[in-house]
């Protein structure tokens, strides 16, 4: 990951997504797949950054295959890809729309007490107070 290290906060909010959540466009698509630990990954809203007070909580989980066109047998992707080699990233958006609702999405289905000890919410406009 490129930008600053997590907070103690933030590194709860990406862990709930990679193990809890999994792929947010897998999901769109009615792919909820066991076990996402294994193959998701934490992507960053580019409007926030990667080294700003809070920017890690604006991001999601997603599979290699929507993060980066790669599938596990090494064939293109056939599914719209958020940072593609071919360039349909306009392509992603239109189909999953854009990263703030995915990230949206994402706070939705953590746990409460995930949000608890994180202590807020962004899915339901919560601004944070304390982001250390």
């Amino acid at each position: 990951m490129n930008g600053r290290a997590p907070t103690k906060k933030e590194k709860l909010y990406i862990e709930a997504c990679i193990r809890d959540v999994g792929c947010v466009p897998c999901i769109i698509d009615g792919r909820e797949i066991e076990n996402p630990e294994a193959w998701t990954e934490f992507h960053h809203d580019p409007d926030y950054g990667s080294n700003d007070a809070g920017c890690h909580f604006h991001g999601y989980g997603i599979c290699s295959t929507h993060h980066r066109g790669i599938t596990p047998d090494g064939l293109p992707a056939a599914v719209a890809v958020r940072h593609p080699i071919a360039s349909n990233g306009p392509r992603f958006t239109t189909v999953y729309g854009p990263d703030e609702l995915l990230c949206a999405m994402a706070w939705e289905r953590i746990a409460d007490s995930v949000k608890a000890a994180i202590g807020f919410d962004l899915s339901l406009g919560d601004i944070p107070k304390n982001l250390k």
